[in-house]
């Protein structure tokens, strides 16, 4: 739209990745050293994060662009899987495809199949892009195979890249023997204000613009950083509106003017502003938090008669038919990888993982998500499950989550259970 009247032969400010405009501000420049550390030193597992927009794709991109012929990599940017489905994702990026594989098989193919890289003298690298959606079970599978060794060396190296949410998650219990396997970690600011310039300039030179003129004039970067917080992604959107606004008033510069018009057609406050509207409205759709002393539990039923209890205990836990869910549902109408549920402080949500029957709570079926309060009930085909918020005072539970008694002494049906399905497989 404005491309002839700036100059320019490129959009300057696309969102989509595009390494040929990765601005290295000082802290790109000291991750992508981290990321390429990890690649060619063996034996190495390094974790990136940054916050949503920084740039942690575009910077994966220009580092795999820039690799040998010798390193063989593996990226996943698809992380909603469980252990098995990743195993088989990890292959078929080997060009593997194993998708009828138990998970024994895939661990031996995958064995052999590093063997013959490492043989050949080629480094493996897997790369795991949005790596905070990654249950601690998946976790748990890639510490382990970070540790497969041939001749005293790792043959497979690890980035894992995502949002803050990852590193909080390194830090939980139960997450020590992979916090203690990672070698480095970095955490990947926005720019800071006196980079806005540079970064800004430096996408327009890169679409075409003359290196000795400037479009953005140094006057404007306090307001632009006021709005977009130095994050990467909310420049160019702001940039790229600005620019527009600028070429519709036929100007030769962006003007604070324009600027102006940008940020109302945008309809943004500014950054302090917006952040502490998303918290306010955070806090107005989560379910009322339970009072001290209370947390959340699953109660499994078919007809009417409970199979089992299951506290959310953990972050992420999935539900469908093959064993190793948190909560197996032993029947061929259940999809292998039915749901998840995921629990974030107060609050769980339901997931349908692409299902072939579909996930219903209220007998009414979700989409993508739905925030669970009190009392809701998950349909699986013919199976229910009751999401129900109790006083934790009066319950005790198993290792793995089983309620087995109550304050009053009401064991005995309870136990019953916690004996019977111990391994959490349920037989239709």
């Amino acid at each position: 739209m404005y491309l002839e009247h700036f100059g320019l032969q490129d959009q300057p400010f696309r969102l989509t990745p595009d390494s040929r405009f990765l601005y290295l501000s000082e802290a790109h420049a000291q991750a992508k050293a981290y990321m390429e550390y990890t690649i060619w030193n063996r034996d190495s597992f390094v974790i990136i994060t940054g916050e949503i927009g920084s740039g942690k794709t575009t910077l994966i991109q220009k580092v795999l662009e820039e690799l040998d012929q010798d390193v063989v990599v593996a990226k996943i940017h698809q992380t909603q899987l469980a252990e098995v489905q990743f195993l088989q994702a990890l292959l078929a990026e080997f060009g593997v495809e194993a998708y009828n594989a138990r998970k024994v098989q895939l661990l031996k193919m995958l064995n052999r199949y590093l063997e013959e890289q490492n043989r050949g003298g080629r480094r493996v690298v897997l790369v795991v892009d949005e790596a905070q959606n990654l249950s601690p079970r998946v976790l748990e599978e890639i510490r382990l195979l970070s540790g497969l060794e041939t001749d005293r060396e790792a043959s497979l190296n690890v980035i894992l890249c995502g949002q803050p949410e990852l590193a909080r998650t390194l830090d939980t219990e139960g997450m020590e023997q992979l916090a203690q396997r990672v070698r480095l970690r970095f955490h990947l600011e926005a720019l800071v204000e006196n980079e806005m310039q540079d970064y800004i300039d430096h996408r327009l030179h890169m679409a075409g613009l003359a290196l000795d003129r400037k479009i953005f004039p140094a006057k404007l970067m306090a307001k632009i950083y006021q709005y977009t917080n130095g994050i990467p992604r909310l420049i160019n959107t702001l940039c790229d509106t600005a620019l527009t606004c600028a070429f519709v008033e036929e100007l030769d510069d962006v003007t604070a003017e324009a600027l102006d018009a940008a940020i109302k057609e945008l309809r943004w406050g500014t950054f302090a502003e917006r952040a502490r509207s998303r918290k306010k409205r955070s806090s107005s759709d989560r379910a009322a938090p339970p009072p001290p002393g209370q947390i959340a539990k699953l109660v499994l039923s078919e007809d009417k008669e409970v199979m089992g209890e299951y506290l959310l205990h953990k972050e992420s836990m999935t539900i469908g038919r093959n064993p190793d869910n948190d909560i197996c549902i032993d029947d061929s109408v259940v999809s292998s990888y039915h749901a998840r549920i995921l629990t974030h402080r107060d609050s769980s949500y339901v997931y349908d993982l692409n299902s072939t029957n579909g996930t219903f709570v209220n007998s009414r079926p979700i989409k993508k998500n739905r925030l669970l309060k009190h009392g809701d009930v998950i349909t699986i085909t013919k199976y229910q499950i009751e999401y129900t918020v109790y006083d934790s005072t009066e319950e005790s539970t198993t290792g793995d989550g089983t309620v087995v008694g109550d304050a009053n002494g009401n064991t005995g049906q309870r136990k019953m259970w916690a004996d019977t399905i111990d391994t959490r497989t349920l037989s239709s």
